[in-house]
């Protein structure tokens, strides 16, 4: 009769161990997806909390902006630009900008830059210094343009 008491306790004794196994091994669960959820986070803020994006009307606003002094817009974009859409990151130093121009107004950039050559004919390809990066600038023969970071 003790042993058949002893076997019932033994099988409860081995329920009660699993279920809080399983217990256990739920709230480790929920701990670690919380740890990799504010990792995620965390990363997604330091991609974006870097990166700064700006629009401006004409190109005198831009200048007034002190963005070009500060070398986060390349010099090169044409002087007749307008409704430009920069947009950098501070812990890389890339700037991609998107702007409209005067299709004429290109002889800065011939002067200073390397042409590139595209099979494309309605889109002028140049690479130019930007600092010690270099920055491929596109200019369209409808004057979209837009500069972009190597």
């Amino acid at each position: 009769m003790l042993s058949w008491r002893y076997a019932l306790f033994d099988d409860r004794l081995s329920i009660w161990f699993r279920l809080n196994i399983i217990r256990c091994m739920k709230k480790i669960g929920a701990i670690l997806f919380a740890v990799a959820a504010l990792l995620v986070g965390a990363v997604w803020l330091m991609e974006y909390s870097e990166t700064f994006e700006s629009h401006f009307e004409t190109y005198q606003k831009l200048k007034e902006s002190e963005l070009i002094n500060k070398g986060w817009v390349p010099s090169i974009i044409p002087k007749s630009a307008y409704d430009i859409h920069e947009r950098h990151k501070v812990d890389v130093g890339r700037v991609n900008a998107r702007f409209r121009f005067q299709p004429d107004d290109t002889k800065e950039i011939e002067a200073d830059c390397t042409i590139v050559s595209s099979s494309d004919t309605k889109i002028r390809s140049y690479r130019c210094k930007h600092g010690s990066d270099k920055v491929l600038v596109r200019l369209g023969a409808d004057g979209n343009g837009e500069i972009l970071s190597e």
